[in-house]
């Protein structure tokens, strides 16, 4: 199933599917582990916002200081207080957008869009 923030213009944002499959399974697996319901973790809406974010800004919610992390993924739909705090789930979802494969996809989609505006 793909989420909202995968299409663009009629056309399919591969790169960034991938990364919201890796954050659905992230998902998955913590649901089982807590014995909760998946949209209690953080809904679809909520990853693809934190995704598209990221791609639109290789520095949103990295390298920064804690506070200022915390003020990023306060700023993502779907992201209280609670999951934006150091050792949340926003936290824990930021580790899966920074892992070298996802990083990878998105320079990847930034790098397609950057193509296609010079077309």
């Amino acid at each position: 199933m793909y989420c909202a923030c995968s299409v663009v213009e009629g056309r399919e944002v591969d790169e960034e599917f991938q990364v919201y499959v890796s954050l659905r399974a992230w998902r998955l697996g913590r649901k089982n582990e807590l014995e909760i319901e998946p949209y209690k973790i953080c809904q679809n809406r909520t990853l693809c916002e934190l995704i598209r974010r990221r791609r639109n800004d290789d520095e949103f919610a990295k390298g920064k200081e804690v506070n200022e992390i915390e003020s990023d993924l306060l700023s993502v739909w779907g992201i209280g207080p609670s999951k934006a705090t150091a050792g949340g789930f926003g936290w824990e979802m930021l580790d899966i957008l920074n892992t070298p494969e996802n990083e990878n996809y998105l320079m990847l989609s930034r790098n397609n869009d950057e193509a296609e505006d010079k077309k």
